[in-house]
């Protein structure tokens, strides 16, 4: 019979539904925008489609050019591939052998223990703080001669917790130069504490530094895979030379430059601004009726209960969530009011 290696039967499986299930029609569990993206974006998209006959830029160039612009930064330091999560693995493959370890927060996103694994480094969790977030003093004491990559995910996913731009800071200042810390933002356009921005002057102070983004969230382009990753000149020309060529597809990379044009920054404007003031009226509500949650500044709420008392009582309204039993209750992402209505209904 053959046989995988031994990493690959301690990987997490995707959540998955009982054969023959219907989902409830409110969609509340993948943390995805609710609107179609910007009608500037699908036309881009749709003309590239029809040189799809073609291969895209190997190169990424005009992409790159177009993230690096909205930045400020050089296009050398910009990388771009198939989602942010194809660049998780493929920084742990920068840097991740056997004989090494990984160090990341837990309960976060399932692709940084994947990554780890299948680069073949060990793996070394870390407890969040009460409030959901990074416990970055237990992330530092937990790393060892042997570790080479550091996780951060801000805010985090499952979550919501959030650590500001100088908790970071300080948090690097204390980092060995030879690890290579990872801030994960996948969710950075909702925060509400300090300016998106905020962590961007890192970047110049680190060089052992990367910033990962995405276009799922903040453009609504789950479907399409992009993410980007700013970086060193060295870090992100390491990235793209290891990229698998053209995983950028061509309708991908007529999002990505669409996206980053000035109408469709516009409209991705107006639509965070729409899912944070819902996110702060439901908020409201549950603590006016004592529901226990983790205040947010992502685009989604963690609940604090039994996680399958709690599906049971979203699907009674329509409401399908993402439940979360090792960690002690269930993920609601924030979409339309009459959506989050339903799901207030479930808790209040």
């Amino acid at each position: 019979m053959l046989e995988f290696r031994s990493v690959i039967d301690d990987m997490l499986a995707a959540p998955n539904r009982p054969a023959g299930a219907t989902p409830p029609p409110i969609r509340l569990s993948q943390n995805e925008m609710p609107w179609s993206p910007a009608d500037v974006i699908v036309d881009a998209m749709s003309a590239a489609a029809r040189t799809a006959h073609r291969y895209p830029d190997y190169h990424r160039t005009a992409a790159r050019e177009a993230v690096a612009a909205s930045m400020g930064l050089d296009a050398g330091r910009v990388a771009i591939d198939n989602g942010s999560g194809s660049l998780l693995h493929g920084l742990a493959r920068l840097v991740c052998e056997t004989g090494v370890n990984g160090v990341y927060c837990w309960p976060s996103f399932e692709a940084y223990p994947a990554a780890l694994g299948l680069a073949g480094a060990s793996r070394t969790p870390v407890a969040l703080a009460d409030d959901g977030a990074m416990d970055l003093p237990a992330i530092q004491a937990a790393i060892g001669d042997d570790t080479r990559i550091v996780y951060l995910c801000n805010p985090n996913n499952p979550t919501g917790g959030f650590v500001g731009v100088e908790g970071i800071r300080e948090f690097l200042s204390a980092v060995p130069s030879k690890v290579l810390v990872v801030l994960d933002e996948a969710y950075r356009e909702f925060v509400t504490a300090e300016p998106v921005d905020a962590t961007q002057t890192l970047l110049d102070e680190f060089e052992n530094l990367v910033i990962l983004r995405t276009l799922s969230k903040s453009h609504g382009l789950a479907g399409i895979r992009a993410g980007y990753a700013a970086a060193s000149p060295r870090v992100a020309e390491a990235l793209r030379r290891t990229s698998v060529g053209f995983a950028l597809n061509g309708v991908a990379e007529a999002a990505v430059i669409a996206a980053f044009g000035p109408e469709a920054q516009v409209v991705s404007a107006e639509r965070i601004a729409a899912i944070t003031a819902e996110r702060e009226r439901m908020q409201q509500a549950l603590s006016a009726a004592g529901v226990s949650f983790l205040p947010s500044q992502s685009n989604f709420i963690f609940l604090h209960g039994d996680a399958q008392d709690l599906m049971t009582r979203f699907a009674a309204q329509g409401v399908l969530a993402r439940p979360f039993p090792q960690s002690g209750g269930a993920r609601v992402t924030v979409g339309l009011p009459e959506e989050n209505d339903a799901a207030l209904s479930a808790l209040l």
